[in-house]
């Protein structure tokens, strides 16, 4: 159950925490203590909602489902911190506190005169406090600077009655962002993950607070539930979306769309290839270092979201048989290819590649739009470089004819020339594949 303020943006608040339970798989209640108007660029007003409604919906979730874990958001004033620490007072089950004390566009989320009873109050009651570096340095008093000061400033909250405090640190000005956790046992434990080049995001705090709290009422330990929060938010930061004039906001479902796309991703591209393999004369097409069919994810940035064939697809007489199963990583030439392919065309997503030959390459001329690239006229710095010279020779070959589908070149010494063929999906490459078989004769 989240007990927290409504965000008519739908970025922080309930909504968020609704979003971040359902992601996690868990079914998320709520008691909204205030409702903010606000959205991407700044809140704009605050309308508490009366203590006893939030009694009342506090009261109907305990006594009809009770909850497995608790987070506590939005506590607008002294009226609400006494109703909602009175309710909660005797939970069972694991309480998590987000430290809401204004939004990320500045805007104060509790009023003045109300801190300290907070603080008195809700600290207590709570099995994990997740401040960011700013929440903390008014919670605890300490300024914080390094992340020593971090370390006294979470004891010192802790002290105040907390049994666990996480600091986040992604308002940290460095290229890595760490979170301390500082446990009840007073093992310190920290999580890092590169920091991701966007200056601030809506929501992450709440998405945070939330996933810890779906992970503790899954039964996990505080460590491993901050860890997988942890990661969690790192993801959904990396999946902001930006639908407003203001900050970006971050989204707690790119995960789910994440592994929805690579597997259907995987499921396409291994039902082209079942399909490939039964496709009679394509052993004809196979260049002397084998074929491989690749297809890259929306917004694929390397070899991790491209799928192919791991040990590529090798001729056994006019058709084919692929080595082993397809998976993401499986050909960094072909991810290479197709992710500068993307560059240009973005919904071109899928690629294959079939030996040289000229009268190949005048059967694609006659169906599709062809270029090419020259090998010997590659810098020496890109050659050096680890799977650039396909890339490279793609991003060249399409600066000629950005409506190119055929990419070929005539090789170089130690390389084998070579025809690449792109698709939307790997449906689309196959039904070049085989208008080039009908015509090459």
């Amino acid at each position: 159950m989240s007990v927290a303020g409504s965000d008519s943006g739908a970025a922080a608040g309930v909504q968020a925490d609704l979003k971040t339970f359902s992601a996690l798989g868990v079914y998320g209640c709520i008691a909204i203590t205030a409702i903010t108007a606000q959205n991407t660029r700044k809140v704009s007003g605050v309308f508490e909602v009366p203590v006893d409604a939030i009694k009342a919906q506090v009261r109907a979730v305990m006594s009809d489902s009770p909850p497995d874990a608790i987070k506590v958001g939005m506590v607008y004033s002294i009226e609400i911190i006494e109703a909602v620490t009175g309710m909660l007072a005797g939970a069972k089950v694991p309480i998590v506190l987000d430290p809401i004390l204004a939004a990320g566009t500045g805007y104060g989320l509790m009023q003045k005169n109300a801190l300290e009873h907070f603080i008195k109050k809700v600290l207590p009651i709570c099995t994990l406090v997740t401040p960011n570096r700013m929440e903390a340095e008014k919670l605890s008093g300490v300024k914080i600077r390094d992340d020593g000061d971090v370390i006294r400033a979470a004891k010192r909250i802790r002290s105040l009655g907390a049994q666990n405090v996480i600091v986040k640190g992604g308002h940290a000005g460095k290229n890595v962002v760490t979170d301390i956790l500082l446990e009840k046992s007073d093992k310190l434990i920290r999580m890092s993950n590169p920091r991701i080049n966007i200056k601030e995001t809506h929501g992450s705090g709440c998405n945070f607070s939330a996933a810890a709290t779906a992970y503790l009422a899954r039964g996990f330990d505080v460590a491993e539930a901050c860890d997988r929060a942890n990661e969690y938010v790192h993801n959904a930061i990396k999946g902001a979306v930006t639908f407003g004039r203001g900050l970006p906001v971050t989204n707690p479902l790119s995960s789910i769309y994440r592994d929805a796309q690579r597997y259907a991703t995987l499921v396409e591209l291994q039902q082209a290839v079942d399909r490939l393999e039964a496709l009679q004369g394509f052993g004809r097409l196979i260049p002397e270092t084998a074929t491989n069919f690749a297809y890259a994810v929306l917004d694929a940035e390397g070899p991790t979201d491209v799928a192919a064939v791991r040990g590529r697809i090798v001729k056994a007489g006019d058709a084919s048989v692929p080595v082993s199963r397809v998976e993401f990583g499986a050909s960094r030439h072909m991810a290479s290819a197709v992710v500068a392919f993307m560059k240009v065309k973005p919904a071109t997503r899928s690629v294959i590649n079939i030996r040289y030959e000229s009268k190949l390459v005048e059967v694609c001329r006659s169906l599709f739009s062809v270029s090419s690239y020259d090998r010997s006229k590659e810098p020496i710095g890109t050659r050096r470089k680890e799977d650039s010279s396909v890339s490279w020779g793609t991003s060249v070959a399409l600066a000629k004819n950005p409506a190119a589908d055929v990419i070929y070149h005539k090789g170089a010494i130690g390389k084998e020339p070579m025809i690449t063929v792109f698709g939307k999906n790997p449906g689309d490459v196959l039904l070049k594949i085989e208008k080039i078989l009908k015509a090459y004769r």
